[in-house]
């Protein structure tokens, strides 16, 4: 059940890290709460390690959660805590995450966002138009950033924020 003095708290301990394995980890378990408090959803795995690649957080999604059952059952979720946007080379590692799955839709949140300006549709480059490519094969990747995560007050707001993402996918 969500409580926002929880999130909060685990909000605040993102802020604390000191260390960048911290933050990593810290961003992580914010980020696994949101999903933890979802209809039909598990974390069925954590910093899974496979051969030369990890995944941070992975999903069952029962698709009894509205808002998820255009995802896939198994969701892959990447969540980068770095002080900048990232770029392209590291956006392109978690979309081929999600290729070589062969599944159709990821989770990236990052808490500075990625290059480039999809949002806001000015056709910016960088990580961005690896979504538009990415569309093209029919993967669906959004985004968050830690301004979304902070004016979350509700899990209705968490819900919104990813039909609001998910449908500005096809709408820039």
């Amino acid at each position: 059940m969500f409580d926002l003095p929880t999130y909060q708290g685990l909000l605040s301990a993102v802020d604390a890290a000191k260390t960048a394995t911290q933050k990593g980890d810290r961003f992580e378990e914010l980020c696994a709460y949101l999903f933890n408090n979802l209809t039909g959803v598990s974390i069925e795995g954590r910093d899974a390690v496979m051969l030369s690649e990890e995944i941070d957080i992975v999903l069952w999604n029962a698709q009894t959660e509205e808002v998820l059952r255009p995802f896939d059952n198994t969701i892959l979720v990447e969540c980068k805590n770095w002080s900048n946007p990232v770029g392209a080379p590291s956006f392109d590692s978690f979309i081929s995450k999600v290729r070589r799955r062969t599944l159709k839709t990821g989770i990236f949140i990052a808490a500075n966002g990625v290059t480039g300006d999809f949002l806001n549709s000015n056709n910016g480059s960088g990580a961005i138009d690896l979504i538009k490519a990415a569309l093209g094969e029919g993967i669906r990747v959004i985004i968050i950033n830690r301004a979304d995560l902070d004016a979350i007050t509700t899990l209705d707001d968490f819900r919104t924020l990813i039909k609001k993402r998910y449908c500005g996918l096809f709408i820039h």
